[in-house]
């Protein structure tokens, strides 16, 4: 009886130890997942070599889509748009292996009725800083054909329980 108490006793030692240590493993990995802080889109003007000032993508409420937001020439002359960068901020703890998924839907203006998606997924690769602030990863993206319809944008991390999809659009129109 005497050697049968020492053994359950050192059992319930370790189980009560691995009961403290699994949930604040968890817990930390959960308080600290990466996120996607912003996500702007900028149109090139292809007349001037430039980007549109300011951020041209709004949350996304769902349609209608209108009033555009931008009106574009995109046979005219000046100030035309053909094409926009997307850039969207992760923010997060370095060493992960999370990855980005990122979708733009839209009608190109080439094109009658046809809605293209352009799906890509990326790896964040967030670096090891000093200090205890999480560190920042950017990743764009390139949509051509754009300019005369509204461009919807979402993006997400995959690999993770706890994530939120970000969801923008362009409002665009366009005409002579």
């Amino acid at each position: 009886m005497s050697t049968r108490q020492p053994k359950q006793f050192l059992y319930l030692l370790l189980l009560s130890a691995l009961a403290f240590c699994v949930p604040t493993s968890t817990a930390n990995a959960q308080a600290n997942p990466n996120k996607i802080v912003s996500m702007k889109a900028q149109l090139f003007y292809e007349d001037k070599g430039t980007f549109s000032e300011g951020d041209a993508a709004e949350d996304d409420h769902g349609p209608p889509y209108s009033p555009p937001k931008f009106w574009n020439t995109p046979m005219h002359y000046e100030d035309r748009s053909t094409s926009v960068l997307v850039v969207v901020e992760v923010s997060g703890e370095g060493n992960s292996e999370r990855r980005l998924e990122f979708t733009a839907r839209y009608i190109p203006f080439t094109r009658a009725s046809k809605e293209i998606v352009v799906r890509r997924v990326v790896p964040v690769n967030i670096s090891i800083k000093a200090g205890a602030k999480p560190d920042h990863h950017f990743v764009g993206f390139w949509l051509y054909e754009t300019g005369c319809n509204p461009v919807k944008l979402s993006a997400r991390i995959l690999g993770q329980r706890r994530t939120a999809t970000v969801r923008k659009v362009i409002k665009f129109d366009c005409g002579e």
